[in-house]
């Protein structure tokens, strides 16, 4: 094979294929330890940092902190880069891993009970095949990627009226508990703002 030949080919292959590869970490790495039962709130803020997600029980509190590294890989083959736009092959996958810990309050501000969960597993994927045009998205972790709740405590009086209305029952900050991130929309406290 001459030189010429050569250049084509790295000249088709570079216009032929594409990749690329996110990585996202969300929040602050958490310590396995949960904090012992009544240990004051103080200690446990000055160690754990602010909660990402706070709620009102009847028996005083409870707070989320979370801790979320999301991998997302794609791949795809397309002739479009040399006008022969008939043929496309995508492939991606996503890989989560993440650290959640709850820690109960009572009224006295000491801890009542704490849980602390980690997990790391397959995220979601998908491949597509796709005669004449078009490219699609094969793997998608946007419900995952929202900013972290404490970045809009403050602009959720200016959200749309049925929101405000619901505040009380906001899965980061309302009075009737907290979820966690990636839980869908119809299930969860978010389910009660009306459209």
């Amino acid at each position: 094979m001459n030189k010429w030949h050569l250049a084509a080919l790295l000249l088709w292959l570079a216009g032929a294929s594409g990749c690329s590869q996110w990585h996202y970490h969300l929040g602050e790495p958490l310590a396995e330890a949960v904090p012992p039962r009544n240990q004051p709130m103080s200690e446990v803020l000055a160690t754990l940092g602010p909660p990402l997600r706070l709620s009102a029980t009847p028996s005083g509190y409870v707070m989320g902190w979370e801790y979320w590294r999301i991998r997302e890989n794609s791949l795809g083959f397309s002739l479009g880069a040399l006008g022969a736009d008939f043929l496309s092959v995508d492939w991606g996958d996503a890989r989560v891993a993440g650290q959640f810990m709850l820690v109960s309050f009572n009224r006295a501000h000491r801890v009542s009970g704490a849980a602390y969960m980690t997990w790391d597993g397959d995220g979601g994927g998908g491949s597509a095949i796709q005669p004449l045009f078009g490219f699609a998205e094969v793997v998608d972790v946007d419900d995952l990627l929202q900013p972290l709740p404490q970045d809009r405590w403050g602009a959720t009086l200016l959200d749309r009226l049925p929101a405000v209305l619901n505040a009380n029952a906001r899965p980061d900050m309302g009075s009737t508990g907290i979820q966690q991130r990636g839980t869908p929309v119809g299930i969860g406290q978010q389910s009660l703002e009306l459209p």
